[in-house]
């Protein structure tokens, strides 16, 4: 596999702008969730507020640019020649992963050691990447599922609105559903930082803060054991559900 990572690799640096935009995207995106109407404030609270974007943003740049190439027709190469499907997800996962966490997940957590250390546990760091993780194996599996980088949007829908139908069901039903809710990154990463990004009380969706760590690492392992296993299989029987016309 390292092999077709450093494929890839030399594929990205060669392939125009591309790969400065994502990084310079990325690095961007670092410092603006540090922004608020008040300028400026490099804080752990800052951070895990705007997590959800910083992530989601962060990884939507990284994963087009790499899933490209079903749109260039580059994996269909990969294919013919005879690799095997889940080492070339495999590739592009750690790949993104490698990207995300060196130039979005890495400069976050080094302006706030620098400027509030006395906010971040170990844990906290390290749950973090396993969120990150959780993220990338998503979007990656998404775009290699649809053949077509734009699945990376369908992604983002995704990630902004996975707790809508337990709210949605727990308003129908009359059930309360924040024991659900802790399984869900969007609502992992607030529980890691000790904060809210959306005001649960007004949705009637408080946190489930009781043994995240669990929660965490467990819902990473089923998540890319489904996401990785229907990605291997589309590629396996040759889904074709594009988003976008295949360049010629």
């Amino acid at each position: 596999m390292s092999n077709l990572m450093k494929a890839e690799w030399f594929r990205l640096r060669h392939s125009g702008n591309s790969l400065t935009i994502s990084i310079a995207g990325c690095i961007i995106v670092a410092l603006m969730q540090f922004v608020s109407n008040a300028g400026l404030s490099i804080t752990a609270e800052m951070l895990f507020t705007h997590s959800s974007v910083g992530v989601v943003s962060s990884v939507l740049l990284v994963t087009a640019m790499i899933t490209g190439t079903f749109n260039s027709r580059v994996a269909n190469y990969e294919i013919m020649k005879g690799t095997p499907p889940l080492l070339s997800i495999l590739s592009k996962t750690f790949i993104a992963f490698l990207m995300v966490t060196a130039f979005y997940y890495m400069p976050s957590i080094i302006l706030i050691m620098i400027f509030d250390s006395g906010k971040l546990t170990i844990p906290m760091i390290l749950l973090f990447l396993v969120c990150i993780a959780k993220v990338v194996v998503l979007a990656v599996s998404i775009c290699i599922i649809f053949k077509d980088a734009a699945g990376s949007v369908i992604f983002m829908f995704l990630f902004m609105f996975q707790t809508t139908p337990l709210l949605l069901l727990q308003n129908l039903l009359d059930k309360d559903m924040s024991s659900v809710a802790a399984w869900f990154t969007t609502t992992q990463l607030s529980i890691i930082g000790c904060q809210t990004i959306y005001n649960f009380d007004m949705l009637a969706l408080p946190l489930d803060v009781s043994h995240i760590e669990f929660k965490v690492i467990l819902s990473f392992i089923l998540l890319t054991a489904v996401m990785f296993l229907l990605a291997n299989k589309s590629l396996k029987e040759k889904w074709e559900i594009r988003l976008t016309p295949q360049q010629i």
